[in-house]
Protein backbone atom coordinates (compact mmCIF):
# COMPACT_ATOMS: atom_id res chain seq x y z
CA UNK A 1 0.00 0.00 0.00
CA UNK A 2 3.05 2.26 0.12
CA UNK A 3 3.58 2.65 3.87
CA UNK A 4 7.18 3.21 4.99
CA UNK A 5 9.04 3.29 8.30
CA UNK A 6 10.71 6.34 9.84
CA UNK A 7 13.00 6.00 12.84
CA UNK A 8 15.05 3.22 14.36
CA UNK A 9 13.46 0.14 12.79
CA UNK A 10 14.04 -2.21 9.87
CA UNK A 11 17.81 -1.75 9.93
CA UNK A 12 18.70 0.01 6.66
CA UNK A 13 15.29 -0.48 4.98
CA UNK A 14 12.36 1.92 5.08
CA UNK A 15 9.96 -0.79 3.91
CA UNK A 16 7.85 -2.53 6.54
CA UNK A 17 7.43 -6.29 6.43
CA UNK A 18 4.15 -7.56 5.00
CA UNK A 19 2.40 -10.73 6.10
CA UNK A 20 -0.75 -12.06 4.46
CA UNK A 21 -1.71 -13.79 7.72
CA UNK A 22 -1.94 -12.79 11.36
CA UNK A 23 -3.70 -9.50 10.74
CA UNK A 24 -7.09 -8.46 12.01
CA UNK A 25 -8.41 -10.54 10.21
CA UNK A 26 -5.55 -11.08 7.70
CA UNK A 27 -2.80 -9.03 6.13
CA UNK A 28 -0.62 -6.67 8.19
CA UNK A 29 2.54 -4.62 8.06
CA UNK A 30 5.15 -4.70 10.79
CA UNK A 31 8.63 -3.50 11.66
CA UNK A 32 11.31 -4.64 14.07
CA UNK A 33 12.90 -2.12 16.42
CA UNK A 34 16.65 -1.54 15.93
CA UNK A 35 16.97 -0.52 19.62
CA UNK A 36 19.19 2.47 18.87
CA UNK A 37 17.35 4.88 21.14
CA UNK A 38 14.92 6.55 18.75
CA UNK A 39 11.20 6.05 18.24
CA UNK A 40 9.90 4.64 14.98
CA UNK A 41 6.65 5.30 13.11
CA UNK A 42 4.59 3.91 10.25
CA UNK A 43 4.42 6.71 7.64
CA UNK A 44 1.35 6.89 5.42
CA UNK A 45 1.56 6.81 1.61
CA UNK A 46 0.47 9.58 -0.77
CA UNK A 47 -3.21 8.54 -0.87
CA UNK A 48 -3.60 9.95 2.68
CA UNK A 49 -2.05 13.31 1.76
CA UNK A 50 -3.27 16.46 0.04
CA UNK A 51 -6.64 18.17 0.49
CA UNK A 52 -8.50 16.19 3.13
CA UNK A 53 -10.89 18.98 4.14
CA UNK A 54 -13.85 16.75 3.22
CA UNK A 55 -13.07 14.39 6.13
CA UNK A 56 -13.02 17.07 8.87
CA UNK A 57 -15.12 15.90 11.79
CA UNK A 58 -14.69 12.25 10.93
CA UNK A 59 -12.05 9.85 12.30
CA UNK A 60 -8.85 7.93 11.69
CA UNK A 61 -9.20 4.28 12.73
CA UNK A 62 -6.48 1.63 12.89
CA UNK A 63 -5.38 -1.49 14.76
CA UNK A 64 -1.98 -2.00 16.43
CA UNK A 65 -0.28 -4.83 18.25
CA UNK A 66 3.19 -5.56 19.59
CA UNK A 67 4.96 -8.91 19.78
CA UNK A 68 5.21 -8.72 23.58
CA UNK A 69 3.61 -6.67 26.30
CA UNK A 70 5.90 -3.69 26.90
CA UNK A 71 7.91 -4.26 30.08
CA UNK A 72 9.35 -0.77 29.96
CA UNK A 73 6.78 1.36 28.08
CA UNK A 74 7.35 5.05 27.48
CA UNK A 75 5.08 7.96 26.57
CA UNK A 76 5.41 9.51 23.14
CA UNK A 77 3.36 10.88 20.26
CA UNK A 78 1.02 8.16 18.96
CA UNK A 79 -0.29 9.94 15.86
CA UNK A 80 1.19 12.93 14.06
CA UNK A 81 -0.58 14.98 11.37
CA UNK A 82 1.28 17.70 9.47
CA UNK A 83 -0.02 20.18 6.95
CA UNK A 84 -0.18 23.85 6.08
CA UNK A 85 2.81 24.58 8.32
CA UNK A 86 1.08 23.09 11.40
CA UNK A 87 2.01 19.89 13.25
CA UNK A 88 -0.68 18.25 15.39
CA UNK A 89 0.06 15.35 17.75
CA UNK A 90 -2.23 12.91 19.55
CA UNK A 91 -1.69 10.61 22.54
CA UNK A 92 -4.04 7.61 22.59
CA UNK A 93 -5.40 6.55 25.99
CA UNK A 94 -3.71 3.13 25.99
CA UNK A 95 -0.79 1.29 24.42
CA UNK A 96 -1.22 -1.82 22.26
CA UNK A 97 -0.72 -5.33 23.61
CA UNK A 98 -0.01 -8.73 22.08
CA UNK A 99 -3.64 -8.76 20.94
CA UNK A 100 -4.96 -6.33 18.36
CA UNK A 101 -5.94 -3.00 19.91
CA UNK A 102 -8.33 -0.80 17.92
CA UNK A 103 -7.99 2.97 17.94
CA UNK A 104 -10.34 5.74 16.85
CA UNK A 105 -8.70 9.18 16.61
CA UNK A 106 -11.00 12.14 15.94
CA UNK A 107 -10.33 14.42 12.99
CA UNK A 108 -11.51 17.33 15.11
CA UNK A 109 -9.43 19.38 17.53
CA UNK A 110 -10.51 17.20 20.49
CA UNK A 111 -7.46 15.67 22.19
CA UNK A 112 -4.88 17.03 19.71
CA UNK A 113 -1.94 19.23 20.74
CA UNK A 114 0.13 21.61 18.63
CA UNK A 115 3.73 20.53 18.02
CA UNK A 116 4.34 18.30 21.03
CA UNK A 117 2.38 16.43 23.70
CA UNK A 118 2.93 19.29 26.15
CA UNK A 119 1.91 21.85 23.52
CA UNK A 120 -1.18 24.02 23.41
CA UNK A 121 -4.53 22.40 22.73
CA UNK A 122 -5.30 22.35 19.02
CA UNK A 123 -8.14 24.48 17.69
CA UNK A 124 -10.60 23.62 14.95
CA UNK A 125 -8.74 26.19 12.80
CA UNK A 126 -5.51 24.18 13.35
CA UNK A 127 -7.24 20.96 12.26
CA UNK A 128 -8.76 22.69 9.23
CA UNK A 129 -5.32 23.97 8.20
CA UNK A 130 -3.73 20.53 8.52
CA UNK A 131 -6.52 18.68 6.70
CA UNK A 132 -6.65 21.22 3.85
CA UNK A 133 -3.03 20.46 2.92
CA UNK A 134 -1.95 17.25 4.68
CA UNK A 135 1.73 16.51 4.05
CA UNK A 136 2.29 13.70 6.60
CA UNK A 137 0.42 11.13 8.69
CA UNK A 138 2.53 9.09 11.13
CA UNK A 139 1.36 6.30 13.44
CA UNK A 140 3.70 5.17 16.21
CA UNK A 141 4.91 1.56 16.05
CA UNK A 142 7.30 1.38 19.02
CA UNK A 143 6.12 1.26 22.63
CA UNK A 144 8.91 -0.47 24.57
CA UNK A 145 12.45 0.58 25.58
CA UNK A 146 13.88 -2.65 24.27
CA UNK A 147 13.62 -4.94 21.27
CA UNK A 148 10.10 -5.35 19.94
CA UNK A 149 8.08 -5.64 16.77
CA UNK A 150 5.03 -3.48 16.09
CA UNK A 151 2.25 -4.30 13.62
CA UNK A 152 -0.38 -2.13 11.92
CA UNK A 153 -3.62 -3.15 10.22
CA UNK A 154 -6.99 -1.79 9.11
CA UNK A 155 -6.12 1.87 8.64
CA UNK A 156 -9.30 3.77 7.77
CA UNK A 157 -9.03 7.48 6.99
CA UNK A 158 -12.04 9.80 7.15
CA UNK A 159 -14.62 7.35 8.48
CA UNK A 160 -17.55 7.92 10.79
CA UNK A 161 -16.81 7.69 14.50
Amino acid sequence: DGWVISGDAQSTSVKPDFSGTGGNPDGLISAKDDVTGGVWFFVAPAKYLGDNSSIAGKALKFDLKVDKVPTNPFPDIDVKLIGGGVTLVFDTPNNPTEQWTSYTVPLTAAGWKVGKLSGAAATEADMTTVLKDTTALWIRGEFNEGPDTGSLDNVQWGVSN
